[in-house]
């Protein structure tokens, strides 16, 4: 017998002791406990000293067993779901088009990289019955403008509009937009040719619009540029802010890299629906009550980075020399003169506006000084996007901002042709 079964009995785990005590059991019926050997005892322990698994080897056990189980369930779940990742992507704009009565967001919107969701290229809606949808969606160009060139034309002065929804022009058809409308109202001067472009995309944030506007701007090779944001940035999406799921979905985040995994995609959509359902069911409240539910709410944009991004807006323009102009929008309560928690956000533009020497369009004021025609402008069930005479008030407004913006232009115009003239003599 080897020398590994000579064992101290105070060497023995509980479980040796057991099976030591049922082999001397087993060789002598008359054994009992008061018999045992004593602490100290040096005995002939038939027991093989390799039935003694260490700690490590039972937890490699345990982790390669769980690890097979983890491989099946993944391969079954393959088999039988369908690939979710893209998903919570769209999750917020399913929910702004499923509350305006649609469930078209995956025939209007493909996935971004950065921006999360974009208008998908040459979409025309075909359903009489849904009014806010109904009719002309984007360009070939993934723009909700008539088809038009990259390269400007010559002497017309290009105007893109950055925004959100009310941009766009949800409730309005597309040449009933305030953007289609201020074309109509600059080229009925007869001084100059302009062309308008709407670059607004239903959902956005300030934080999605700086990075629309970084992506375009130099493909678009505007002359002036307005951005409309604020309408989106205090709702909540999933209890983390923009920038939050902007690094969760980053294609080199852990998150992102395990949400490759089907059954991990199973797991979050039954994980998130309790959160999820306290933020769809305040958006959709008929109330409209604009008092966070709780303290653990977290707007999409707080009031902060909404603050940066609209600065680092203007930094983009002024570097490139484009003239800017932000939009002050109401939804239908402020435009009847009460509070709307849009009012700090609109605070933020009118501070950065007055900081970095933008101008303003004020579409707040306009509404409020047409009160009447402005409240009833809204579309039904709906408290921000209008109809056309909503749209031709905001159009107003603009224009008179386009008219300031054309004028440093032609400042700047004519600074150049003195610097070229100074350099010649």
């Amino acid at each position: 017998m080897g020398a590994g079964h000579f064992t101290e009995i105070s060497r023995l785990t509980t479980w040796q002791k057991q099976h030591y005590k049922r082999q001397i059991q087993l060789r002598d019926p008359l054994f009992t406990d008061n018999l045992w050997p004593q602490t100290g005892d040096v005995v002939m322990a038939d027991i093989p000293q390799s039935r003694v698994i260490p700690i490590r080897r039972k937890l490699a056990y345990a982790s390669f067993t769980l690890c097979i189980f983890m491989l099946a369930a993944e391969l079954t779940t393959r088999v039988l779901v369908e690939d979710l990742s893209g998903d919570s992507r769209f999750r917020q704009i399913n929910e702004i088009v499923l509350f305006l009565g649609t469930n078209r967001a995956d025939l209007m919107f493909e996935y971004d990289p950065e921006r999360f969701w974009k208008l998908r290229p040459g979409v025309h809606i075909d359903d009489p019955e849904n009014t806010v949808w109904q009719g002309f969606v984007s360009n070939s160009l993934g723009y909700r403008s008539p088809e038009f060139d990259l390269l400007k034309p010559p002497g017309t002065i290009r105007i893109v509009c950055f925004g959100d929804s009310s941009t766009f022009g949800i409730g309005a058809e597309m040449e009933d937009s305030w953007p289609a409308l201020l074309e109509d109202q600059l080229n009925d001067r007869g001084e100059q040719r302009f062309q308008v472009i709407n670059a607004g995309v239903p959902g956005y944030t300030s934080h999605q619009g700086f990075l629309h506007m970084r992506q375009e701007v130099d493909r678009l090779q505007p002359d002036i540029v307005f951005a409309s944001y604020a309408n989106n940035d205090f709702w909540r999406w999933g209890n983390r802010t923009d920038e939050q799921h902007a690094r969760r979905f980053d294609s080199s985040s852990l998150h992102s890299r395990l949400m490759h995994s089907r059954l991990l995609q199973v797991v979050d959509q039954f994980a998130r629906p309790k959160a999820e359902r306290t933020a769809s069911a305040w958006a959709q409240s008929t109330t409209f009550n604009y008092v966070s539910p709780n303290e653990s709410w977290v707007p999409r944009v707080p009031l902060e980075q909404f603050e940066s991004n609209i600065d680092g807006m203007c930094d983009l323009c002024e570097s490139r020399s484009i003239p800017m102009a932000l939009v002050l929008w109401p939804d239908q309560p402020q435009a009847a003169g009460q509070w709307s928690p849009r009012i700090e956000y609109q605070n933020s533009l009118k501070k950065v506006a007055a900081k970095r020497g933008v101008e303003q369009a004020d579409v707040v004021s306009i509404f409020q000084r047409n009160r009447e025609l402005a409240v009833q402008s809204y579309v039904p069930n709906d408290i921000v996007h209008v109809d056309r005479n909503g749209n031709r008030l905001a159009a107003l407004a603009a224009s008179q901002a386009a008219g300031k913006c054309v004028e440093a232009l032609q400042r700047k115009f004519e600074q150049d042709q003195s610097t070229i003239l100074a350099e010649l003599d």
